[in-house]
């Protein structure tokens, strides 16, 4: 899965979705949930900043594939 893909899915969910997908991602490889959303919103832009640990995006990858951040 690439940025721009994790970008592509981070835009297709509801705001109250975005929030918890954010926070989620906060607490599990660190950072602010504004600084995740920004990353997102630029990558979506094509504005890929300083690059991802491939630690870091594994861990994303596996979020979203698992949707582990999901309330079940």
């Amino acid at each position: 899965m690439t940025l721009k893909e994790i970008a592509n899915y981070y835009k297709m969910l509801t705001n109250g979705e975005k929030g918890r997908f954010t926070a989620f991602v906060s607490c599990h490889v660190g950072g602010s949930p504004h600084t995740w959303q920004q990353k997102f919103l630029g990558w979506g832009q094509d504005h890929f900043g300083r690059p991802l640990s491939p630690v870091v995006e594994k861990e994303l990858v596996s979020i979203i594939e698992k949707e582990r951040w999901k309330v079940k």
